[in-house]
């Protein structure tokens, strides 16, 4: 009864805010001094490599500004996402939270993202001027003092290239400003329901160096309280010598914590008249305890039972240079940036044992009954009790020199070259405490199974596009990416006894230790994995633009994006490298200012055609490891719009949002083998694609008003996401499970005194469970078996009910 009544509040508040047109907001009413009616104010975007108003660029982009990301109280990447209605996104539960994640957009996800060795993400992510897309790790910037966020949809392949093959997030930080002297500072106390309080302490201050310099300091500190509980539980472990385990050592209440703290520095010096340099430093550090996740079936609400605790660091830093002047009417821009990022973590894992114990103790599905999963010093069954132990080193360094034509002229150009390394030094340490140190892959440990690889990608590329303005209001543009990539793998996964053997004529042979085979240690020098996938192709784009008069146009745009190829990680022949994946995008879009300013209305309609992609998935007949094969073709069929309205000098209302019908248009076999012996197919043709809600909606209303002599302001905002998915594989039984739809409703009020705010608010007012995502914890996609007793789900949440009073004060 109550999740049915959740539902039907949800689909009522879908259908107020459509009826009555209200939300997403992507603008500020600004108001002309000469009229009496409200205008919306010029949004900037930078989006095609030059400034430009939002209008003018035929390309579908939504904005989120700086006073907007201040009015809806965003501070992270779980924050922000929640409004932008054309992307979608998963994270995990343990290890999980902040830095966590992945992100999808127009129906480009087959639910086989995440491991590290695997696919890149499909979707851009922008610090600035640098990609810092991660697998499966979300950079999760502070968001203060941002100038915006743009979100580019549909393939970005010309302008950037790899990994924005079904969109591009830009997160901007504000600059200095030369001759400006401002700063501020804001705090905040916030609670949550049912969990600890939370904090922020953030500042920043714009100040001049002599007339040609300026600086930019901006730092904070945030303390987010847990509101997770990790209760008493046990696990049984059946076997010749069963064991029941507790986690007595480790369960308390409001488990999952973060404690964040960072800088951001920038300089910005005038060189000439022409020319500027910025340089600049920001770094962050987070802290994390606890799951991010519960199970509400099987221990209760905002309850989870692991037995060993989460906890985990991210720690990171980026340098960036940015040179841009002109040569003669030539624009020249050059972009460079290293990014350094240190993530370690441990999370349970018992799961995996307690499943493998039941396998190895049924003989209706292991031949012969009795087995120890893992073995003791003394050759009784371990005590199954399992964690992660994970350490990832992770530097990526980009640039990218650029030209372009003045903007003012008929035929405008813009080119340059693009080079990125980016490399991936990650330990995951599977450990079984009790076990025999006789059988560790780490000598002299106690661990089971180790993943300890190096993974480099590097990206070359030439792009560039040209417009040509045929009449006044008739324009066309035509772009191209030629790209090389160059990715390789190197180092170990597997047990102790994958650490014996030689290299014969280029191959890795495997010798038994009773053969002669002798322990290489450390495992990572025996070159298991030692491969490199190479490439090189073109991305296409052509766009033509009509505009009716200055406040109206419309587009035509053919685009294309692509994920680089790359080595799988499996030792056995017949499993092979997997290639480039291509999304083929076909939209009209539409860009309308209308009643003299007051509504903006943009949107586009779509169709993307995803070819050959890449899918990854647990290969139990052949490698026993995760590997990415190119399986099949998927369609979307969409469309998304906004509207913004200014509906006098105290009111605005905006609405956005997205509807995609994305479906696998080809039957889809996890192998050749598979489809060869006239196996059912994993998915047949006509399967909807997994994380893609059909309809996302945003909404936004704000209004001023005063209270006696102080101005004061009231704000609802509400997002809601549409059911989805959680796995492409249908015969993955009961792991592929439907995600329930969401809606959340985010309210706030407040007064403003002189250069002063004192405001309070409410996030999750209905205080919604929104099912992120849904895990197997007991390697569900291990085909045919029977899980254990009490089999507990995993359903990744967001954060409860909660409250929070803000002062802010700009001088």
């Amino acid at each position: 009864m109550k999740k049915h009544h959740r539902n039907q509040l949800s689909q009522s508040i879908s259908m107020a805010l459509v009826g009555s047109v209200v939300v997403a907001t992507v603008v500020v009413p600004a108001y002309a001094q000469d009229s009496d009616s409200a205008l919306l104010e010029e949004v900037i975007v930078t989006a095609q490599k030059r400034e430009q108003n939002l209008q003018d660029v035929a390309v579908s982009i939504q904005v989120l500004g700086n006073e907007q990301l201040e009015n809806l109280y965003v501070r992270s990447f779980e924050d922000f996402i929640n409004f932008l209605p054309t992307v979608s996104f998963t994270s995990q539960g343990g290890p999980g939270g902040p830095g966590f994640g992945q992100v999808y957009m127009r129906g480009i996800a087959s639910g086989g993202d995440g491991n590290h060795s695997a696919s890149m993400p499909s979707v851009g992510y922008y610090l600035d001027e640098q990609p810092v897309t991660t697998i499966n790790q979300v950079l999760d910037i502070y968001m203060y003092d941002i100038a915006r966020v743009e979100t580019l949809a549909g393939p970005q392949g010309t302008l950037y290239g790899q990994g924005s093959q079904s969109g591009t997030i830009r997160i901007i930080t504000n600059k200095p400003e030369i001759g400006v002297s401002e700063g501020g500072y804001d705090l905040e106390v916030n609670s949550v329901k049912s969990g600890d309080i939370g904090y922020d302490l953030n500042g920043f201050w714009n100040f001049p160096i002599g007339d040609s310099a300026a600086a930019r300091l901006v730092a904070w500190h945030q303390q987010t309280g847990g509101y997770i509980d990790q209760v008493p539980t046990t696990m049984y472990f059946p076997g010749p010598q069963p064991h029941l385990v507790d986690n007595s050592d480790f369960a308390r209440e409001d488990a999952n914590e973060v404690s964040k703290t960072g800088f951001r520095a920038l300089l910005k010096v005038d060189l000439n008249e022409n020319w500027s340099v910025t340089p600049g430093l920001m770094y962050q550090k987070a802290d994390t305890e606890g799951y991010w996740e519960h199970n509400p079936e099987f221990f209760g609400d905002l309850e989870t039972g692991r037995l060993w605790p989460a906890d985990g660091s991210d720690d990171w830093y980026q340098a960036s240079l940015t040179l841009d002047g002109s040569i003669g009417d030539i624009d020249m821009v050059y972009a460079g940036a290293y990014l350094d990022r240190e993530q370690n973590y441990q999370y349970d894992y018992s799961d995996y044992t307690e499943y493998w114990a039941y396998y190895l103790t049924n003989p209706e599905y292991y031949d012969a009954p009795g087995y120890c999963v893992y073995y003791n010093d003394v050759g009784d069954c371990a005590i199954g009790t399992q964690y992660v132990d994970a350490q990832n080193d992770f530097t990526r360094q980009s640039h990218e020199v650029r030209f372009q034509s003045s903007a003012d002229r008929r035929f405008r150009w813009v080119g340059g070259l693009f080079y990125q390394k980016q490399k991936h030094d990650f330990d995951l340490q599977y450990t079984v405490p009790d076990s025999a140190v006789a059988t560790s892959v780490v000598e002299g440990g106690n661990v089971v199974w180790q993943t300890k690889q190096v993974r480099e990608d590097r990206d070359t590329a030439l792009f560039g596009e040209i417009t040509y303005d045929f009449t006044e209001k008739f324009s066309g543009t035509f772009g191209a990416r030629y790209f090389e990539y160059e990715n390789s793998l190197y180092g170990f996964n597997g047990f102790l006894r994958h650490c014996t053997g030689q290299y014969i004529d280029g191959e890795f042979v495997e010798i038994p230790a009773d053969e002669g085979g002798e322990v290489q240690y450390p495992c990572f020098d025996t070159r298991v994995l030692d491969d490199v996938a190479k490439g090189n192709d073109w991305a296409f784009k052509a766009n033509l633009e009509y505009r009716i008069d200055n406040d109206k146009m419309v587009y035509f745009t053919w685009s294309e994006g692509f994920r680089a190829g790359g080595v799988n990680r499996a030792r056995v022949e017949g499993i092979p490298k997997y290639g480039p994946d291509f999304v083929t995008n076909y939209e009209i879009g539409w860009k309308t200012t209308l009643a003299d300013g007051a509504v903006r209305f943009n949107g586009a309609v779509y169709l993307l055609d995803w070819d050959d992609f890449q899918f990854g998935f647990l290969d139990f007949a052949v490698s026993n490891l995760t590997i990415v094969q190119n399986v099949g073709n998927s369609r979307t069929k969409g469309i998304e719009w906004e509207l913004a309205w200014a509906m006098n000098d105290n009111n605005t209302l905006s609405f956005s949002g997205t509807y995609n019908d994305s479906e696998l248009q080809t039957d889809f076999w996890r192998t050749q083998d598979l489809e060869d012996a006239g196996e059912p197919a994993n998915a047949p043709a006509g399967t909807p694609m997994p994380y893609v809600p059909k309809w996302q909606l945003s909404g936004i209303w704000r209004s001023n008003f005063e209270v006696g002599a102080l101005p004061a302001f009231f704000q609802a905002a509400v997002s809601y996401t549409g059911a989805r998915w959680n796995d492409l594989d249908t015969l993955n039984v009961p792991a592929r499970q439907k995600m329930d739809d969401y809606t959340l409703v985010n309210l706030s009020t407040g007064i403003n005194k002189d250069n002063w705010t004192l405001s309070f608010y409410i996030n999750n007012l209905f205080d919604e469970r929104a099912e992120i995502d849904i895990e197997d914890p007991g390697y569900g996609g291990l085909p045919n078996l029977q899980r254990p007793p009490g089999h507990k789900w995993t359903t990744i949440t967001n954060r409860p009910r909660s409250f929070g009073i803000r002062f802010s004060q700009r001088f």
